[in-house]
């Protein structure tokens, strides 16, 4: 008997509304004590193809979103058992609508459950809803796994009730029903799998990547938020288009990514926290102005989720290859602030750690994500989300109070004086006696455009300086992390952390030691650790989804001894599972 512990995916046709399975599911796990995580897979088109969602449930906290193989398989037509019955583990199950087609014989595996339910043709019959077919699903799933029907049916309730009302409620309560009787008198369970509810459960959230980066910029100070809709940053936008006014926020649907960042370059140079968010083709388009903010040191934050490329590429699926474009996008010396949140707590600390930067130093600061974090949904403990910790910096802003002292003592204020840190004081536009100039050009201390040379060298070094010298070195970079030992060392970033994680958990299950360096801050990287880090492996293997080893070989330009570094990469839109990594391990020490 395997309990509470379960990966099951729902698999269904675009826009049919099959994925509304996974939510309820997902709605009552979390409200019997379970930790969950989610994985999807969709399509970029609105209707029709083919598309999916991995729920992983336990009683333990988990990190990824879904297993190497799945324990059940609902689907809701043939084309998604043909897609998906490689992933259904031996002794799994396949619960199937078989209301238009039956299987073929190729399809019915000796060593996998089946479990036939016309989940459509009773919606249609019985209900009079073919739509409703999704929750006479759950009625199955509920009845299979030996749930406790009643406090199924009170969440169920519940959770439409306070979003629809009660007589839709009512009517999802009904189709459960159908559902959970169905498969009461028509099947005879065979698999080993139940769910119960856990006692005194831990007090959880369960929030997507997403959900946190918006959270974390209102709690952050961000006033001002322009976007151009795009896959998969889009629900920041339509969450804090909700949010942020509430706040005092501005939030602007752009026309285009240009007009996005410019936005969000003018509110950073007006004194307002800002922020625009993006994917790689958007930020492509951006790369011009982020350049401008570089030049003329004003404070922005972009959000990069990133997806597989280039050009329109697969908009909904999961790359890691805007790593070059992250750190070296544009034309000159524009050097920049990178850091990648590995985890939904990371999310939500990270985007106000990114205000705190960009106005500290001055620069933009890339919060780079990616689509398995962005877009999936994870339980973490209430208390990881501490506000009490929350610290608004910002840097040299100078009051009027401030200002007026600089003057009173005879000074001139210069807006770009060249300063040991690199970094020079700030005022807010209109402020007496604080006028300057801040254009593309390059220029002099007071913001005036110049081409003498020594002026020109003093003030691409000061630039520089306050990025590699005094921001590397400060300690107000995320630090990058070690979990772990062993001989054989892993390097990751973003959403590999989870996998790797777990990874690391099933190798020591084999008496496999490995450790894992957590890439947290991207850029300016902290050569000297990583140094060590791979001055202490016999083998080093950087985990990156994209085809080229991008992280490799940034690496590689400051470890010499190329030998021992070689990448694991994937690019084929799916994320990476911990068996990838496991199995990479083991053929390097065997």
């Amino acid at each position: 008997m395997t309990k509470n512990d379960i990966t099951i995916r729902v698999a269904g046709r675009a826009g049919d509304g099959s994925l509304t399975t996974a939510d309820v599911l997902s709605k009552v796990f979390k409200d019997i004590g379970l930790w969950l995580v989610t994985y999807k897979d969709f399509p970029s088109n609105i209707r029709g193809l083919p598309t999916n969602i991995t729920l992983r449930v336990n009683e333990k906290r988990i990190y990824y979103g879904r297993k190497d193989k799945l324990d059940y398989l609902l689907a809701f037509d043939k084309k998604n058992v043909e897609i998906h019955i490689s992933d259904v583990t031996e002794g799994g199950v396949i619960i199937y609508d078989n209301s238009n087609e039956s299987l073929s014989e190729e399809l019915l595996k000796e060593n996998i459950h089946y479990y036939f339910v016309p989940m459509q043709s009773i919606a249609k019959n019985q209900l009079g809803l073919e739509v409703i077919k999704n929750l006479i699903a759950v009625g199955v799933i509920a009845y299979l796994l030996k749930m406790d029907y009643e406090r199924t049916k009170e969440i169920i309730y519940n959770y439409f009730l306070k979003s629809k009302g009660e007589k839709i409620a009512s009517k999802n309560v009904e189709a459960f029903d159908a559902g959970y009787n169905y498969a009461k008198e028509n099947i005879e369970k065979k698999d080993d799998y139940i769910i119960e509810e856990v006692k005194n459960p831990q007090k959880t959230y369960f929030i997507m990547g997403n959900e946190a980066l918006a959270f974390g910029a209102i709690v952050g100070g961000c006033r001002f938020y322009s976007s151009y809709p795009i896959t998969p940053a889009s629900e920041v936008l339509e969450i804090l288009s909700r949010e942020l006014p509430k706040y005092g926020g501005v939030v602007i649907q752009a026309e285009d990514e240009i007009a996005a960042v410019n936005f969000a370059v003018g509110a950073g140079y007006a004194g307002i926290r800002a922020m625009t968010g993006t994917s790689g083709p958007g930020v492509s388009l951006k790369t011009e102005t982020i350049g401008l903010a570089v030049m003329n040191e004003t404070p922005v934050v972009i959000y990069l989720s990133q997806r597989a490329g280039p050009s329109t590429g697969l908009p909904t699926k999961v790359e890691q290859a805007d790593i070059y474009h992250a750190i070296f996008g544009g034309h000159g010396d524009a050097p920049r602030i990178v850091i990648t949140p590995g985890n939904v707590k990371e999310m939500f600390e990270f985007t106000i750690l990114a205000f705190n930067l960009a106005e500290k130093y001055q620069t933009p600061v890339i919060l780079l994500a990616d689509q398995v974090l962005a877009q999936n949904k994870y339980t973490i403990p209430i208390e990881e989300i501490d506000l009490s910790k929350v610290k608004i910096e910002r840097g040299k802003l100078l009051s009027q109070e401030q200002l007026n002292e600089l003057i009173s003592k005879g000074e001139k204020y210069l807006r770009y004086k060249i300063t040991e840190d690199g970094i020079s004081p700030r005022v807010i536009p209109g402020m007496e006696g604080g006028i300057f100039t801040a254009n593309s050009n390059e220029h002099e201390e007071d913001g005036y455009t110049t081409e003498e040379p020594n002026k020109r060298k003093a003030m691409l070094e000061k630039r520089l300086r306050k990025i590699y010298e005094t921001a590397r070195k400060s300690g107000d970079l995320p630090e990058d992390l070690i979990f772990g030992e062993g001989d054989i060392g892993l390097i990751g970033f973003g959403f590999t952390y989870g996998p790797i994680m777990e990874a690391m958990e099933r190798l020591l299950e084999k008496r496999i030691k490995v450790k894992f360096l957590q890439i947290r801050t991207l850029w300016p990287l902290d050569k000297e650790k990583i140094k060590s880090f791979i001055d202490s492996c016999k083998k080093v293997i950087v985990v990156e989804q994209n085809a080229q080893g991008q992280l490799s070989n940034i690496i590689k330009m400051f470890y010499p001894e190329h030998s021992k570094i070689e990448s694991l990469t994937r690019y084929d839109g799916r994320g990476f599972t911990p068996g990838d990594i496991v199995n990479k391990v083991i053929s390097i020490i065997s």
